[in-house]
């Protein structure tokens, strides 16, 4: 049975989105666009380009029709990647792929020995438990109900065939009507209306599931 590899732990480098992206400038590694650029198609080619010259992440300031910033390009190299979760170089960013598929499908340790030598490496997960707060910064305002518009938001038509605006990077939380555990996914999302839209999963992902559950149980 293989050993899971170390598992480094760095908590509290970047204390939220703000500071990574402050710390991303520092290096140069990211690039503020002030002219005004169209969420239809430019925005897209304008991080198509920095993507193929492994360039900077892009955050555009001023996006037509949205009083909104939009940021791109933010995880197009690796060494951001590696970067936002605190580690140095691509070999660590594998030892932490090899942790997480290792967690994915576990192996009982087979004796007393194994179990003690197996503990430093699991250690670090605890500081990565759920936190839940009276307050967030994502609750400071909140719209509902006819307040509710999407189109507010700079959102992207990509590519010139798309059928409309999508939602490239949309977290998704859904839970099944009889399913403890919540699922978290990243869906594309086609935009409908101001507080509409359509989701693209695989029938084999949990939101898909956590969905026809939902349909098998309404009367």
């Amino acid at each position: 049975m293989p050993r899971p590899l170390p598992f480094k732990s760095r908590t509290g480098v970047y204390k939220d989105l703000g500071a990574f992206l402050a710390e991303l400038e520092r290096q140069n590694d990211l690039k503020r666009i002030r002219v005004p650029v169209d969420p239809r198609l430019e925005i897209t080619e304008f991080c198509r380009r920095s993507l193929r010259r492994d360039g900077p992440a892009l955050l555009f300031e001023n996006v037509k029709g949205s009083r909104f910033p939009l940021l791109g390009n933010l995880f197009g190299a690796t060494r951001r990647v590696a970067r936002a979760i605190g580690r140095e170089s691509i070999r660590e960013l594998r030892e932490v792929g090899s942790m997480l598929a290792f967690l994915r499908e576990p192996q009982l340790p087979r004796d007393l020995h194994e179990a003690l030598e197996r503990a430093p490496a699991f250690k670090p997960l605890l500081h990565y438990t759920p936190r839940v707060l009276r307050r967030a910064p994502c609750q400071e305002i909140v719209h509902e109900g006819a307040e509710v518009d999407i189109g507010q938001l700079p959102i992207q038509t990509c590519w010139p065939e798309d059928a409309g605006p999508l939602i490239t990077f949309g977290l998704v939380i859904t839970r099944g009507p009889e399913d403890p555990r919540h699922n978290i996914g990243i869906y594309r999302q086609q935009v409908l209306g101001p507080n509409k839209v359509i989701m693209r999963w695989l029938t084999h992902r949990g939101g898909a599931q956590d969905f026809r559950d939902w349909r098998q149980a309404r009367p």
